[in-house]
């Protein structure tokens, strides 16, 4: 009985044994799946590697740990607060690309970044003051532009009624021929509040301080020209083409109105800017 007891402890300890060489080896493959590489340049290889192929919980170890060694690194920094935001983790996005912009605050890729990041949160001015001075950086920075374009495609308008802004805009319809088909006023006019309106603004001012009904303005004009393609039209934007993409900056919303191919559509826009 005594040597049956003894093999069972014998058994037992080899098993034990047995189980915890299997753990350290899983625990170790586990730390060669995380560490993969012999230095930065090969963590930062993999980490490119990682993103491209969509994992961003594993590309985010190899940052830390280049992280962990070179707080300051800027690559790691950039990339993970990209991460961050593919991920929706505005908040902490931004606060890597200010520890780069700390460092460096000219910083074209953190800037546009945060900038988008404070979009995605909907702090448009926050967004808009980074996104603007990235592409004053580097206007002819293509990434940067698709970034500004990103952030006037998502912005919302605001209505002109009870802002600085009366904007009137009629749309004239000829036919072919000449002959008067329809004239029609917007009821609903809206602008993007950013720098840019005062920019698109200013570009077809005509007047400047008038005064009307004891109010001071500026008055800004532009007429448009197109051929119908559609037979029915009712939205009009004031457009402007910047840094590669065209967007509306004044935008009217007319009741419908129906064409014919080839009719003639002017297209008045007459905004009035009050000086407070």
């Amino acid at each position: 009985m005594k040597f049956d007891g003894m093999i069972k402890s014998i058994i037992l300890v080899i098993a034990g044994i047995i189980i915890l060489t299997s753990f350290t080896e899983v625990l170790a493959q586990e730390n060669i799946s995380v560490l993969l590489g012999k230095n930065v340049k090969e963590w930062h290889s993999i980490g490119v590697a990682l993103i491209s192929e969509g994992k961003h919980e594993e590309a985010i170890k190899y940052y830390d740990k280049i992280l962990e060694m070179n707080p300051n690194d800027e690559k790691a920094l950039v990339n993970k607060g990209s991460i961050l935001k593919d991920l929706e983790r505005y908040e902490e996005a931004i606060k890597y690309y200010d520890k780069i912009l700390e460092m460096n605050p000219k910083h074209v890729k953190a800037l546009a970044n945060k900038g988008l990041s404070h979009a995605s949160l909907l702090e448009w001015s926050e967004a808009e003051k980074f996104i603007f001075r990235a592409v004053e950086l580097e206007p002819n920075n293509k990434d940067v532009q698709s970034i500004k374009f990103q952030f006037f495609k998502g912005a919302p308008s605001r209505l002109a009624h009870d802002s600085v802004f009366d904007i009137n805009l009629r749309v004239t319809v000829r036919d072919s021929s000449g002959n008067l088909v329809s004239v029609s006023e917007a009821s609903n006019t809206r602008y993007l509040p950013y720098s840019i309106t005062e920019e698109v603004f200013e570009r077809y001012m005509i007047e400047e301080n008038i005064v009307l009904d004891g109010k001071v303005y500026d008055i800004a004009q532009k007429t448009d020209l197109m051929t119908a393609t559609d037979d029915a039209t009712g939205l009009f934007g004031l457009s402007v083409t910047k840094y590669g993409h065209e967007f509306d900056v004044f935008l009217g919303f007319a009741p419908m109105i129906f064409t014919e191919i080839d009719d003639k559509i002017t297209i008045e826009w007459r905004i009035l800017k009050e000086l407070v």
